[in-house]
């Protein structure tokens, strides 16, 4: 079921920032020194991948890596809302939109795979590329993002922090659930597309974790969504804001890596 929504105004948005404290340690502050200026071009964060297109400053990338976090943590550890979940899904949009984001299209719903042995990862990575298809923003993104977010994924498993990270917060009981996401730059605006995957049933592990289980042989939700963020809204102020909501979490959620 598709949704439509709205921005939110700068100050409305900055006050939401500054509301959105996640647990931890009382005036814990993260380590941030070169995080700005950094060039990575992957990155774990809490249980999803998300890669970057050249052209991103470091600016931009830092907000969308601590954009993700506020949201996705605040609405798991202080909502305590079910990770993979329709009511997850929907809670974690209105809190993007909160940040400054705004979802061209979304939709959750139950997915199905064809042809016996198709893996989680390429399942996840078909739906990429069937979102960008349909989407009139995808233009030239349309090969490059894909790719982007399957290097990625390759990328994350030679990184010992990285997937030990992602290893630990995708996996559930009896299935399992993470994000996949790839984000560029254009005309003044980043884009973020951005798939949720979520299986339940799963009886055991095969290969990687959760990423190479068989997805013909488990009930599968998806979450997919297309957001487009203005850049003028990234400036020192929010990410101050967003750094100070985050505290310790960050040095526990977020493992950053090249492809």
């Amino acid at each position: 079921m598709e949704r439509h929504h709205r921005r939110i105004n700068s100050l409305k948005r900055r006050k939401l920032i500054a509301a959105y404290k996640l647990p931890g340690a009382p005036g814990a502050r993260p380590s941030v020194s070169g995080d700005r200026e950094d060039d990575s071009n992957a990155a774990v964060v809490n249980n999803s991948v998300i890669s970057f297109a050249e052209g991103l400053s470091g600016l931009n990338r830092e907000y969308i890596r601590k954009s993700y976090l506020l949201a996705s943590s605040y609405v798991s550890d202080v909502l305590k809302i079910h990770r993979g979940t329709e009511n997850w899904y929907d809670e974690f949009i209105k809190v993007m939109i909160s940040l400054g984001w705004l979802p061209v299209r979304s939709s959750f719903e139950r997915v199905s795979s064809s042809g016996k042995g198709l893996t989680v990862q390429l399942a996840v990575l078909n739906l990429i590329t069937a979102m960008l298809a349909s989407s009139a923003l995808a233009g030239p993104l349309l090969t490059v993002l894909p790719k982007l977010a399957a290097d990625a994924l390759e990328a994350m498993k030679q990184q010992p922090a990285s997937f030990e990270l992602f290893k630990r917060t995708s996996t559930v009981h009896q299935g399992g659930d993470f994000g996949l996401a790839s984000c560029a730059e254009t005309d003044g605006e980043v884009m973020m597309v951005l798939v949720t995957y979520s299986t339940h049933g799963v009886s055991k592990q095969v290969g990687l974790p959760f990423l190479e289980w068989d997805s013909s042989s488990f009930e599968a939700f998806s979450g997919q969504t297309c957001l487009v963020l203005n850049t003028s809204v990234v400036n020192e102020k929010t990410i101050q804001l967003m750094r100070e909501s985050a505290g310790d979490k960050v040095q526990l959620a977020i493992a950053k890596y090249r492809i």
